[in-house]
């Protein structure tokens, strides 16, 4: 065996030694909500004198590959997916997922490449379970107020609603359509202008799979009108302003003393 061929590996064995020594060679769990950043952690000892090689994969696709400056990206994950050069280098060989979607979620595995470019060998480092989760949330308005419903994501497609009284879902918002005039779209967010009562009840919002994005609970409630705090006002008012009950009296005294003399 030539000189290169033995430190190809003893670099391959001492890997072995040093990943497998590490809590992180048994599989970790992580979870992201629909639309949000995802971070899949990872970390490896490496030697100094090597530029770091590393592939993150699923069960049947390609995710990530970095060596240097030089990176691929399997296609479901073109433009969101990376683990940043400056963090490999320290060991740091976390995956970044961006806009993190539906079809993310599964198992994924890292492995550090090894060798010269005729014989290489891929080290296992770390398995990594992703969940990817909806949003919910509840809301309170008051009639006259707008309704501002997040988006969160441009995998939104569609709106849909479903009054508290009634059972049938109605479509309010559909990507690239012709907006209604009582709707606003700025970003990944939505404004219904002036809610009424009628506004309330559960809002969906759907990805191309007809998948819910997130679920919104909306209540609507009546304010507090102004005539009806001025009128409580004035009846305060004169009550208070009434004579006191010793002056009546008196008063009544007075009167009767009169009659008899």
């Amino acid at each position: 065996m030539d000189r290169s061929n033995w430190i190809s590996a003893f670099l391959m064995l001492w890997l072995l030694i040093c990943v497998g020594s590490s809590p992180l060679s048994v599989a970790v769990y992580t979870s992201s909500k629909v639309g949000l950043p995802a971070v899949l952690p990872c970390s490896v000892a490496l030697q100094s004198d090597h530029t770091p090689h590393i592939q993150w994969q699923t069960i049947s696709d390609s995710v990530f590959e970095r060596i240097g400056e030089e990176l691929l990206q399997g296609d479901s994950y073109r433009d969101r997916a990376d683990v940043p050069e400056e963090q490999l280098v320290r060991g740091n060989c976390s995956l970044f997922l961006q806009d993190v979607r539906f079809s993310d979620a599964g198992i994924y595995e890292s492995y550090m490449v090894v060798g010269k470019s005729s014989i290489k060998n891929r080290i296992f480092i770390q398995r990594v379970q992703l969940a990817v989760i909806d949003h919910k949330a509840i809301i309170h308005v008051k009639t006259g107020e707008d309704l501002i419903l997040d988006l969160y994501t441009n995998q939104a497609e569609q709106v849909i609603f479903q009054n508290s009284t009634e059972s049938d879902w109605t479509v309010l918002w559909e990507r690239g359509a012709v907006k209604k005039g009582y709707l606003k779209e700025r970003g990944n967010k939505l404004t219904f202008r002036k809610v009424s009562a009628r506004s309330a009840g559960t809002y969906k919002v759907l990805d191309s799979e007809g998948l819910a994005l997130s679920t919104v609970k909306v209540t609507v409630t009546e304010p507090v009108l102004p005539k009806e705090t001025e009128t409580l006002q004035f009846t305060f008012g004169k009550a208070t302003s009434m004579p006191p009950l010793s002056l009546i009296t008196l008063f009544l005294t007075f009167i009767l003393m009169l009659q008899i003399n």
